[in-house]
């Protein structure tokens, strides 16, 4: 296939519950083999382009954004380290320059 014709086609509908994908772009194929929402169903070549056909879960996929990611919730330990890390590196909020409104004339 040439570039023209290496493409990724989205198929969805209200009544489905899963979100089939078809994809002969190399970079698009890497992607939903990696992330863990995506299912392979199909894969074949066409005129020595590899093309593949996925589905997600509709509850999983957003039309604008693609698949939706999964955040790892944290434990209290993990949210307090994190929060700390944050205090550590940001300024308190009026000590920042420029914050002073009164200062902006």
């Amino acid at each position: 296939m040439n570039a023209d014709e290496r493409e990724t086609t989205v198929n969805a509908t209200d009544g489905d519950t899963t979100v089939r994908i078809w994809s002969a772009q190399r970079r698009a194929i890497t992607a939903m083999r990696k992330h863990p929402s995506f299912t392979q169903i199909r894969t074949g070549t066409h005129d020595g382009s590899v093309w593949a056909e996925f589905t997600i879960p509709a509850d999983q996929w957003n039309v604008t954004r693609g698949a939706k990611r999964k955040g790892t919730p944290l434990s209290p330990d993990q949210r307090e380290a994190a929060a700390a890390r944050l205090r550590s590196v940001k300024p308190s909020g009026a000590a920042r320059e420029g914050s002073d409104p009164a200062a902006r004339g």
